[in-house]
């Protein structure tokens, strides 16, 4: 098994979240999602060490972070996911456990497979009033629809992240480990230890770090959301494209 990703970042110069903000927020974005193992991770690291530096707050390059997805019974936001219907959106609440803070975002795909996030300042995981008026505004402004009726928690996801930026080339890369799910009815999950979901976020979906893992020999998988991930380890749903590489990375837990 390869280095932890948080010995890895450990020799990058510092960004702080404010820098992050300004440099390379990326609302708007193309993501590029890949499943690799952390020997993988320490190599891209080593190739990305000239051009990009860690997130650092407080001390702390690692972050754990606990979000919640909500749906509705018949899971309309995970089968749109998995159809790659063009006006789909996630909804969740996420909390900054070294911080205590949340906030809660709504993720609408754009024109061209783009990202667009929305985040507004919260105080837990319930779906309040609040919630519900912020994801009716961005659907709204977006697709001219309301909110799916009956929405209810889905999924909670915990793991560690960490970051690495590129502010000259306005990319960032994530990389998200120790992940593990829960469903609503108690059922586990999660991720192989000895693997990692790293996320390439840039204007054109062609980072740096996109052309370094071709060469090296990894390619993006599709459909491949935490949250997409998550229900289709924890529930069984039929049509599953995602079941080979479940099968290959991610284990059920039994209770």
């Amino acid at each position: 098994m390869g280095p932890s990703p948080s010995r890895v970042v450990e020799a990058f110069p510092a960004i702080g979240l404010d820098g992050l903000d300004a440099a390379v927020a990326l609302r708007d974005r193309v993501d590029v999602k890949y499943v690799i193992p952390l020997e993988a991770f320490a190599e891209l690291a080593g190739r990305l060490l000239a051009t990009h530096a860690a997130l650092e707050i407080g001390g702390r390059r690692a972050f754990a972070y606990h979000s919640r997805y909500f749906d509705t019974p018949e899971l309309r936001a995970f089968r749109d996911h998995i159809q790659q219907r063009r006006r789909r959106y996630k909804c969740r609440s996420r909390e900054y456990l070294d911080t205590g803070a949340y906030a809660f975002e709504v993720k609408l795909k754009g024109l061209r497979g783009r990202t667009v996030k929305h985040r507004m300042a919260y105080d837990g995981h319930e779906l309040s009033d609040a919630a519900i008026g912020f994801l009716r505004d961005c659907l709204d402004q977006a697709y001219g629809r309301p909110p799916d009726a009956g929405l209810r928690p889905a999924l909670d996801v915990a793991y560690t992240r960490v970051t690495l930026a590129a502010p000259a080339l306005g990319e960032r890369v994530t990389c998200d480990f120790d992940l593990s799910f829960t469903g609503p009815g108690g059922a586990q999950g999660r991720l192989d230890p000895g693997m990692v979901i790293v996320e390439s976020k840039s204007a054109r979906g062609d980072a740096r770090a996109d052309r370094v893992l071709r060469r090296l020999g990894h390619r993006p998988q599709p459909a491949c959301s935490k949250y997409c991930l998550g229900v289709a380890l924890t529930r069984p749903v039929a049509g599953n494209p995602l079941r080979p590489l479940l099968r290959r990375h991610f284990v059920a837990v039994t209770r």
